[in-house]
């Protein structure tokens, strides 16, 4: 097993491990009796995202560079053979994913090419069953699998006009290698997308391969450039070590993979064994490599570190039948380890800070909550202790204290009603701000616009129109979030002040993040089509389906927005309601004690012993639920030594 893929089950591990730590915590939260509904969801929302997690990794090339035996060497050696189809010529017809959902039987999910014939996107129609074509595969029989690979090999000839009304086709691109057939036909894929469920020990871990079809094919699937290729992981351009950078290979590289984010962008020169010549030294042989990297370096303008020459062929030869000395030689462990150092701490990383964040906040409320319990407890016995040997009018006069702080209390929830009315009026305008029905009253609009004008004036006014109501909406939430901080901050210290409670400071919230994301939906958008001049029928049809995938991004990040600000609003009042409710039922407690006391003088050390016993209950409690937190941090923090660094190490 190579190193990449055992520090991916590594990661597995760890992250089920993490999630088994949150459970724990949040069980002995709800035995307790410590959890309400609202810290309950969150702890479960937590859980979801950490089982959830996905990492994928996106293979791009041109046809007949090798990248489907790329993607067998790397992660399917274990079953002996190849299991994607590898051969001569176009193998990989449309995009495809691998990846493993246990809620869905093992299959092949396919897209039928006619759907780009409508304006909707593929990420609309992963949630419409009925749309695709569905093909079951037997998990332990690997020749069902290949034979079911077979599926994103079909092709089928249509009409040029359908051809281009599909995106698939431009007959005013007189260099397009496409051309039509004396019947005037197109050979065009049978599929627009398809989606391999299996339960491969990788793909249980998370991790989604993409395979994407040639790169002429790229720019005809918005849901490739807007979505599966920038949002990837990891993302492995491969080029032929015999044909280096072609023209075409450039344009995808810049215009498509974006190197500008360049943490996760590899370069992969592959087929080096065609460079294997018996009339050559191996010094030879590693002089003509090392100028192939130094070329494509220079067109590419990338570090030679991050492309790596590889004979993927030789590897997965190498790796079927055990001869390290032939695995050496392919130089696919290099990749295999750049992928380990650099892949799998980036998504850890990710994951660790999320839950941390959002534990930590979660265990704070917890924590102040028995902390102010205590401090209640330790007050009371205090209070009463006072009392010991004092008259009854001196309990009266306790009493009397007691009720009036109550009353002072009383009067202060009336504050907190309203506070939690006027809360609730932010929360709504900001759930109406960046609110879907807000958002699809813009893409009504932008859509209307573009479909009045077939110009390309009208087209990118359609587009600019969206955006800036989306860039609009963005702005006013930032207003409502800082109203609401102002509001909770000045809250959390009238009850500090007021009542000695022990509220910190609200907790922040940026929109900074999905800006940012708004931001890159907008410069691909630009790379691609703000200088569009032409419209033929075929760039009409990419520019409509690429709004709709564009619509579909930005409602993503819509969504994304509402479910943070949910949990965020949630937190920044948590922390009041639930150290009122407690500061409540102290003073009820406390009034309680000096009544009881006042019937009967007898009852002094009894109530003070029962304190006592609660006040160590409430203490065992804490340090139960510390040494809970602790097990969680302590699984955050663990960094595992990747295994290929551990047997250098060794």
């Amino acid at each position: 097993m190579s190193g990449f893929n055992e520090r991916i089950r590594e990661y597995g591990a760890w992250r089920g491990e993490l999630a088994g730590a949150v459970g724990r915590y949040g069980h002995w939260l709800a035995d307790a009796g410590l959890a309400d509904a609202s810290l309950q969801a969150r702890l479960a929302r937590l859980l979801d995202r950490v089982r959830d997690d996905r990492m994928s990794v996106a293979f791009v090339a041109e046809f007949s560079r090798g990248k489907s035996e790329l993607i067998n060497a790397l992660f399917f050696s274990d079953y002996g053979q190849r299991v994607l189809p590898s051969s001569a010529g176009r193998t990989t017809m449309c995009p495809t994913e691998l990846l493993w959902d246990p809620s869905q039987p093992p299959g092949i999910r396919l897209l039928p090419i006619e759907t780009r014939l409508r304006d909707v996107s593929v990420a609309d129609l992963r949630n419409a069953p009925e749309a695709w074509r569905t093909v079951a595969i037997d998990p332990t029989n690997v020749e069902s699998l290949k034979l079911a690979f077979e599926c994103v090999r079909e092709t089928k000839r249509v009409p040029a006009e359908d051809a281009m009304l599909m995106g698939l086709f431009d007959a005013e691109d007189t260099s397009s290698p496409i051309a039509p057939d004396d019947a005037d036909m197109i050979e065009v894929s049978c599929w627009r997308h398809a989606l391999v469920n299996f339960p491969h020990p990788l793909l249980e871990t998370g991790l989604v391969v993409i395979d994407t079809p040639g790169l002429n094919a790229i720019g005809a699937e918005p849901e490739l450039t807007l979505n599966l290729i920038p949002s990837a992981h990891a993302v492995l351009f491969v080029l032929a070590a015999d044909t280096g950078v072609t023209r075409t290979d450039i344009d995808v590289w810049r215009e498509r993979i974006n190197p500008a984010h360049r943490a996760g962008r590899f370069v992969v020169l592959n087929k080096i064994d065609g460079l294997w010549d018996e009339l050559k030294s191996p010094a030879e042989i590693e002089r003509e490599i090392e100028g192939q990297v130094t070329s494509v370096s220079r067109t590419l303008q990338l570090p030679p570190q991050r492309i790596f020459p590889v004979s993927a062929q030789k590897g997965l030869v190498a790796k079927i039948n055990g001869d390290a000395g032939l695995l050496a030689r392919s130089r696919l462990p290099e990749l295999e380890r750049a992928l380990s150092r650099e892949l799998v701490p980036q998504q850890q990383s990710i994951v660790r800070e999320l839950v941390r964040r959002e534990f930590d906040e979660a265990h704070g409320v917890v924590d102040g909550l028995l902390a102010s319990r205590r401090r209640n407890l330790v007050e009371q016995v205090h209070e009463l202790d006072g009392l010991r040997g004092k008259n009854r009018g001196a309990i009266e006069q306790m009493a009397r204290r007691i009720r009036s702080e109550r009353g002072e209390f009383e009067r202060s929830l009336r504050k907190l009603q309203a506070l939690r009315s006027v809360f609730g009026r932010h929360q709504q305008a900001i759930y109406t701000t960046v609110g879907i029905d807000r958002l699809k009253r813009h893409v009504r609009g932008a859509r209307q616009q573009m479909r009045e004008s077939k110009l390309s004036l009208g087209l990118r006014e359609g587009m600019t129109q969206l955006l800036e109501a989306v860039r609009d909406d963005f702005v006013k939430l930032d207003g409502h979030v800082d109203e609401v901080s102002a509001l909770m901050s000045a809250m959390y210290g009238s009850f500090n002040r007021e009542h000695g409670l022990t509220l910190g400071a609200p907790m922040p919230f940026t929109t900074r993040p999905f800006v940012a994301d708004l931001e890159r939906i907008e410069a691909l958008y630009d790379r691609h089509f703000g200088a569009l001049s032409l419209v033929t029928t075929e760039k009409w049809a990419l520019t409509r389906r690429f709004f709709e995938s564009v619509a579909v991004r930005i409602r993503d990040v819509y969504e994304k927005a509402g479910r943070e600000l949910e949990s965020w609003l949630r937190a920044v009042i948590a922390p009041i309601e639930s150290q009122v409710r407690e500061h409540q039922q102290q003073l009820r407690r406390r009034l309680d004690s000096v009544q009881r006391v006042m019937q009967a003088s007898e009852q002094l050390e009894t109530r003070i012993a029962e304190l006592e016993e609660h006040r160590v209950q409430v203490e065992q409690q804490h340090a139960s639920l510390q040494a809970l937190a602790r097990e969680v941090a302590g699984v955050l923090e663990r960094r595992e030594t990747p295994s290929d660094e551990a047997a250098v190490a060794a």
